[in-house]
C-alpha cells in the first residue's frame, strides 16, 4: 500500500514536517509493510518555506517594531526561472512579538522590504512573496519604503522608517525605488482573499487578532481606503477589486498596485513547488490536515486543496486535525473521512504541547489504519 502523507502545520503546536512524521510513525505501526512519503504543506502562511526544497539565503533584516532580526529567503527553480522565495512571518510575523508588544498601530513591513530587496541585489528576477502570519497592517506600506518609495504626510513631511506609515501617509513618489523592480515578476502567495478594506477587509478581519481594539480597527480601515485611492490615482489599479489584496494587513494590495504583482491561491503554489501530483497518482491513501478543520478550511487552506487534487485523480482522503468545528457538512465531498486526534480530555493548552499533539497524531493514524485495511 502507498500512502501519502501531505499535512499542513498544527499552528502553535507541530510543523507540517513533525505533524507528517507524527502520522507516519502511527501508520507504520499498523501497516509495517506500507509504503510511506511524506510532504509537508503550507498555504502560503507560515512554514511555506519549512515545506519546500531549496537553498536557504540568511540575512538580517529588522521585525515588526524596528528590531533586528534574522531572516532567510529560499532559492529553487520554478517555471525554469531561478526565483526567490520569502516569507513575511519571518520578518513581519506575529510570532516574533510577545503578547504584550502586539499592536497594528506600531507595527510595519519594513523588515519585508529589506528581504525583498536582499533577493533583488543578488540578481533574482522573479520573487515569490508568502503572505501569511503578519503582525503589521499598514498596507504593505513599511515594505514600499524598504524598496524605495518616499512617503508623505499632508505637511508635505517624509514619513520616518519607524511605526506604521499607514496611519499618516498622504502621497507618495517611487522616483527612487529599487530599480529592478519593474523588471521583477512577484507572485504573492495568500491563504486568504479578503478585501483591502471594509467588513470583509484587512483592518476588521484581522487586525483584532493582531491587538488592534474597536476604534483602532476603525481608523486602520478608514486609512486603508485613504491608501486604496491613492494607489488608484497613482497606479491606476482599484485594489478593494483585488481578490487578497487584504492578505496580511493589506501587504496583498501594495503588491499587486505598486509592484505590480500577482496574488495566487497559496495551497496550489506550494503544490506546484512540491510536484504533490506526482506522488498523488501514486497513492492509494492520502492523510492531510491542519489544526482546525472547519468551514474556514474551504477558504484555500491546505486540507481542501490536497483533496480536491486527489479526487480528481480518484483517490481516497482522510483528513486529521487537532480541532473538528461544526460546519462539516460543506468537507464531506472532498473527503472519505475527517477525524479529530483528540483522545483525551485535556485542556487547549495541555492538547497543544508538542509532545502531546504528536503522540496523538500517531495513536489517531494508527487506529485509522488498522480499521482502514480491514475494509
Amino acid at each position: 500500500m502507498n500512502i501519502l502523507i501531505a499535512p499542513d502545520s498544527f499552528k502553535g503546536s507541530l510543523s507540517a514536517a513533525a505533524v507528517g512524521h507524527a502520522i507516519a510513525a502511527g501508520v507504520k505501526k499498523a501497516v509495517p509493510d506500507a509504503e510511506i512519503k511524506v510532504v509537508p504543506m503550507a498555504d502560503g502562511g507560515e512554514g511555506t518555506i519549512e515545506a519546500l526544497s531549496g537553498t536557504r539565503q540568511q540575512l538580517s533584516v529588522h521585525d515588526p517594531l524596528m528590531r533586528p532580526v534574522e531572516a532567510s529567503y529560499l532559492t529553487l527553480e520554478y517555471r525554469g526561472e531561478q526565483t526567490a522565495v520569502i516569507e513575511c512571518a519571518q520578518s513581519s510575523g506575529l510570532t516574533l512579538l510577545p503578547a504584550n508588544r502586539r499592536s497594528p498601530m506600531a507595527a510595519n513591513t519594513y523588515g519585508l522590504g529589506e528581504q525583498i530587496r536582499a533577493a533583488l541585489d543578488a540578481g533574482f528576477r522573479q520573487i515569490i512573496i508568502s503572505l501569511g502570519g503578519s503582525a503589521t497592517n499598514d498596507g504593505g506600506l513599511g515594505m514600499l519604503q524598504a524598496l524605495g518609495w518616499k512617503l508623505y504626510d499632508q505637511e508635505k513631511k517624509e514619513i520616518p522608517i519607524d511605526g506604521n506609515p499607514l496611519l499618516s501617509i498622504d502621497s507618495l513618489s517611487d522616483e527612487d525605488i529599487h530599480p529592478s523592480i519593474r523588471g521583477t515578476r512577484f507572485l504573492a502567495a495568500s491563504d486568504v482573499m479578503n478585501s483591502f478594506y471594509g467588513q470583509g477587509g484587512a483592518a476588521f478581519v484581522f487586525a483584532p487578532q493582531k491587538g488592534a481594539d474597536r476604534r483602532e480597527v476603525e481608523e486602520l480601515d478608514w486609512q486603508l481606503r485613504k491608501t486604496a485611492g491613492l494607489f488608484q490615482q497613482t497606479y491606476g489599479l482599484d485594489v478593494q477589486e483585488i481578490k487578497g489584496s487584504g492578505a496580511a494587513g493589506g501587504l496583498g494590495g501594495a503588491i499587486a498596485a505598486a509592484l505590480g504583482g500577482e496574488i495566487v491561491s497559496g495551497v496550489e503554489l506550494v503544490i506546484q513547488l512540491t510536484g504533490l501530483e506526482a506522488d498523488i497518482r501514486q497513492a492509494d491513501l492520502i492523510i492531510t490536515g491542519e489544526g482546525s478543520l472547519d468551514g474556514q478550511s474551504l477558504l484555500g487552506k491546505v486540507p481542501v486543496g490536497v483533496a480536491r487534487l486527489a479526487k480528481l485523480h480518484g483517490a481516497s482522503v482522510i483528513a486529521l486535525a487537532g480541532r473538528l468545528g461544526r460546519e462539516l457538512e460543506a468537507l464531506h465531498p472532498y473527503f472519505d473521512g475527517l477525524f479529530s486526534i483528540q483522545s483525551d480530555c485535556l485542556s487547549v493548552e495541555q492538547a497543544m504541547e508538542p509532545e502531546t499533539a504528536s503522540r496523538q497524531a500517531s495513536q489517531a493514524a494508527e487506529q485509522l489504519l488498522r480499521f482502514y485495511t480491514l475494509t
